[in-house]
């Protein structure tokens, strides 16, 4: 990863943080040549079920709540808790993720 541009997108559920990824992935998709960036979107929450953006990558293809919740037996709150302790232990997944852009594009992480 050279000079990616990364924007977090965070704040409580049901705020419009999907929604607002999308708009900006849309809108940019819609500028044609006057756009100078190609924009990627990524998810970092593994409680997420459906997207209206294209995903870049997503966390749920390391971990998910409902696999935890499943194989562990926690309830939602536990297992988003586990999901992003075991982020944390295997940061070299992210980091080969965010590896894989190039110069000058544009990448929005939509967070728990």
């Amino acid at each position: 990863m050279g000079r990616t541009f990364i924007q977090l997108v965070m704040g409580p559920a049901g705020s419009g943080k999907s929604t607002y990824c999308h708009a900006i992935q849309d809108h940019c998709a819609t500028l044609g040549k006057l756009r100078k960036r190609t924009v990627h979107v990524a998810n970092l929450d593994p409680a997420a079920e459906n997207f209206k953006y294209d995903v870049a990558f997503d966390i749920r293809d390391l971990i998910s709540v409902d696999e935890v919740m499943e194989e562990l037996g926690l309830g939602p709150n536990g297992s988003l808790m586990y999901c992003m302790d075991y982020l944390l232990n295997n940061m070299d997944w992210l980091e080969d993720e965010l590896q894989k852009f190039e110069d000058d594009e544009y990448l929005i992480i939509d967070c728990k």
